[in-house]
């Protein structure tokens, strides 16, 4: 443990860039859920991060090969073995006449050089930045899930069943989005802005508009929530005390489009969310993590499955309490 533990504000910062582990990161986000002036300026360098989530700089195409081409081209346009010459008046001058040839393949190997290093480490950043904003995200939730719970009796947000409906669409039987829901957190402006149901790595979402929502039974569509949820269709966990059992997380690759994806191996398979490195996830009990595969939990329990089913075609429903079974929504709009 860092000699600073009587100052978390000095590790908020190793925390966004993912430099604590164990022990460390574990204090940290105990003390984020029980200070709420650290929480401030945890969202605040959070929100001074973001910008980078929008910086885009990919290496250009060939880059090596089109300056050794250039190199090659140059070569043939003087002679590299004398030391140049002022050009006689009213000669024709030669291109490039200051450098010789081995000081452009140097300036050429410190371009390359600096290309290779340069861009896979903004690229690294970003994703460090994209996954703090993500854990920022589901701390809002959790304070949300935690003044719901506060309201009804200790329970975690659930819209009602619906009788024989299935948790995928089809379309021959009634279906019940399991996004209604986490859309009460929203209906009833426990979670206020409604971004924080995005992931910063999702290209195509756009938040739901907060007008209207409270006469809403759903998300408009797949693109207003970015994170999966607890499959609520069957035994939820018991919350007394909180489990280490996820609530919610990065999207469910068995999942694209309503439909069940059997092309993927759930054991080894992490959301696509943060470039298939690993997934968000927001257990019961508060934490927030990124994990590197879908095994959490003290139970190792793996958040694609349920009990170790493979095949779904939407009516499976969890029987145990510490199952973590994270599945979409599809509002009637997808």
């Amino acid at each position: 443990m860092s000699s600073d533990r009587n100052n978390p504000e000095y590790q908020l910062l190793d925390w966004h860039l993912d430099r604590l582990e164990g022990e460390e990161r574990s204090w940290i986000e105990q003390e984020l859920n029980r200070d709420a002036q650290l929480r401030a300026k945890h969202e605040q360098l959070g929100r001074v991060l973001a910008p980078l989530d929008a910086w885009q700089a990919p290496a250009p195409p060939q880059l090596s090969d089109r300056v050794l081409s250039f190199v090659r081209r140059a070569k043939g346009d003087w002679d590299t073995s004398a030391p140049w010459e002022p050009t006689p008046q009213g000669a024709r001058e030669r291109a490039w006449p200051f450098f010789r040839l081995r000081e452009i393949v140097a300036v050429a190997a410190c371009l390359v050089l600096l290309v290779g290093v340069l861009i896979p480490g903004m690229s690294e950043l970003r994703g460090r930045s994209q996954r703090a904003v993500c854990a920022g995200n589901l701390g809002s939730i959790f304070r949300g899930l935690t003044a719901y719970r506060a309201d009804f009796g200790d329970s975690l947000p659930y819209a009602g069943a619906v009788h024989a409906a299935a948790w995928l669409p089809a379309s021959d039987r009634a279906y019940a989005s399991n996004s209604r829901h986490v859309f009460l957190l929203s209906k009833l402006n426990l979670v206020g802005n409604m971004s924080e149901f995005l992931c910063p790595a999702d290209s195509a979402a756009e938040p739901l508009a907060a007008e209207g929502r409270a006469s809403r039974a759903d998300f408009s569509n797949t693109r207003n929530i970015s994170y999966d949820t607890m499959n609520l269709a069957g035994a939820s966990p018991n919350v007394a005390p909180p489990p280490r059992v996820a609530y919610m997380g990065d999207r469910n690759p068995l999942f694209v489009g309503g439909r069940f994806n059997d092309s993927v191996d759930p054991d080894r398979t992490n959301s696509p969310a943060h470039r298939g490195r690993g997934q968000s996830v927001l257990a019961v009990n508060g934490s927030a993590e990124f994990v590197p595969t879908p095994i959490f939990g003290a139970a190792h329990d793996n958040l694609w499955l349920m009990n170790g089913v493979r095949t779904y075609s939407g009516d499976e429903t969890p029987t145990d309490h510490n199952d973590s079974f994270l599945v979409p929504g599809f509002p009637a709009g997808h």
